[in-house]
């Protein structure tokens, strides 16, 4: 079992472990991002704030992309009015490059 992280992924939540590559808002921020829950790989877990204060997630962008389209459309009975609409998100796709914790590595 190897090390891994709970990150915060827009309104959500996402499991992550290095190498790992995911689609993220483009709002997500392009530096490190604290852990919410860490594991390390002999099965100890950190939750508390006070632990995880010192833990970063470090990742790298890979690219723009855009999310499926979302078809959107308004119809009104007996007008003939109809309107068609699409909608595609823009997101970003990153790869988690590592994850460090101090006391983490002390144990080891």
């Amino acid at each position: 079992m190897s090390i891994y992280a709970v990150i915060k992924v827009g309104a959500g939540q996402q499991r992550v472990s290095v190498g790992d590559t995911l689609v993220v808002p483009h709002n997500f921020p392009d530096v490190a991002v604290e852990p919410i829950f860490m594991s390390s790989a002999k099965g100890s877990i950190k939750a508390d704030k006070d632990s995880l204060k010192n833990s970063l997630v470090e990742f790298e962008i890979m690219g723009d992309t855009k999310s499926k389209k979302i078809n959107i459309f308004q119809y009104k009975n007996k007008t003939g009015n109809r309107r068609k609409m699409g909608y595609r998100e823009d997101k970003k796709v990153i790869k988690i490059t590592s994850i460090s914790n101090s006391e983490f590595e002390e144990e080891e």
